[in-house]
């Protein structure tokens, strides 16, 4: 095996092909990694070599354990997580090789940033508007908000994503038993209660950025189309776009946080009445990473580029933002279809399976059809275990 230049981690999901794709692009040979065998990264004929590891949420010891035999195995010395590994890597970083650059912010920004409610208030004191949270430490707090109605509701536990662990009651009273039942599921002490907060109406969007040690390097603008649920979540289709309301938010958000390496912050968007509502921050790389990359962000060769070479060098690769640029996730768009049929709303069906409809593609590649095909294999894997294409993990949720 040729010696490595980078180990790219949750190698089966698009987001991490998006980095595999645009590091390929700059001359780097990059090794994958992930618990399976099957998947975008580990089919693709752009990986120089793919391996395994323990899971990470469940097994964080042994999984650091794996990485350091696989940079070893592969001499990279750039490692780039792309999930919830990512703030496991960052608490155990004393466990890596020390010659490792691993460009992630610290393991309790990480921590603070993946809880919804910390970053909830925390946007707050900054003035950014928030949905309204219920405040409360028992069940029977819930029952004064009996008095705001059947107002819709949204309860999360404070830690998850891609729509799980985000639930939707529909009255007032079924809030308290929701919680109730989250709190026996999951074992929540008084500090992990799940978060209660009012709906909010508007689109989704997102503004992506990459901070070096507190300072803005890059950023890029969002908004969705689509969506793989219909209660919000992981979208299938998607347009760039600039909104400067949120980016506002967003970069004085990151900033106070004194930030440091890539993170996507999410926001609610009503276009009528120009009123933009703070929703999470995603604190590694996300679902729409290609879009960002399609429309002259690209944020895995600026991230690589400010790591090895320092952050002026990655702001002379800057170019500007463009918008209008359409991409979609395919697969997600089959996966939504067969939820059509399987309601007998086959014109719907049908209408989400033709091909078009978008500028560039997540998942297919006319130069690297096997990583489609490798992400088509592992979620009938994920289908066949688990009888759901989206299955939380253990640890994921909480």
């Amino acid at each position: 095996m040729k010696k490595c230049d980078v180990l790219l981690t949750y190698a089966w999901v698009r987001s991490s092909y998006a980095a595999l794709r645009s590091l390929n692009r700059l001359g780097l040979k990059v090794a994958v990694a992930d618990t399976s065998r099957i998947g975008m990264g580990q089919w693709s004929r752009l990986s120089h070599f793919a391996g395994r590891y323990s899971y990470p949420t469940t097994q964080p010891e042994l999984f650091t354990e794996d990485i350091g035999r696989l940079l070893s195995e592969t001499g990279a010395s750039f490692l780039l997580p792309g999930h919830d590994e990512t703030e496991v890597l960052a608490a155990h970083r004393d466990l890596l090789p020390k010659n490792i650059v691993l460009p992630i912010a610290s393991a309790d920004k990480i921590a603070k940033a993946n809880d919804k409610a910390i970053m909830a208030a925390h946007a707050d004191r900054l003035g950014i508007p928030v949905p309204k949270v219920i405040v409360w430490n028992k069940l029977e707090d819930l029952e004064e908000i009996s008095d705001l109605g059947n107002a819709p509701f949204v309860v999360k536990l404070r830690r998850g994503n891609g729509a799980k662990g985000v639930f939707y009651p529909e009255t007032s009273d079924d809030v308290a038993l929701l919680c109730a039942k989250l709190c026996k599921e999951y074992s929540l002490e008084i500090d992990r209660l799940p978060v209660v907060q009012e709906k909010v109406v508007g689109d989704g969007w997102g503004v992506s950025c990459l901070y070096w040690h507190g300072e803005r390097i890059d950023s890029f603008t969002h908004q969705r189309l689509r969506e793989k649920t219909a209660t919000g979540g992981t979208s299938t289709l998607r347009v760039s776009r600039r909104n400067p309301v949120l980016e506002e938010y967003a970069h004085e958000l990151l900033s106070d946080m004194k930030w440091h390496g890539l993170a996507m912050v999410e926001f609610k968007y009503n276009s009528a009445t120009k009123e933009g509502w703070f929703i999470e921050v995603n604190p590694r790389l996300w679902g729409s990473l290609h879009l960002a990359i399609e429309s002259g962000v690209d944020f895995p060769a600026l991230l690589y580029t400010a790591a090895i070479y320092g952050p002026e060098a990655a702001r002379k690769m800057i170019r500007e933002q463009r918008e209008g640029i359409i991409a979609r996730w395919y697969l997600g768009d089959v996966i939504v279809a067969a939820t059509e049929f399987a309601h007998l709303r086959p014109a719907n069906a049908f209408k989400l399976l033709m091909p078009g409809g978008a500028d560039t593609f997540d998942d297919w590649f006319w130069d690297d059809p096997s990583a489609f095909l490798g992400e088509l294999a592992s979620y009938l894997k994920t289908f066949a275990k688990h009888r759901s294409t989206n299955p939380a993990q253990d640890g994921m949720l909480g």
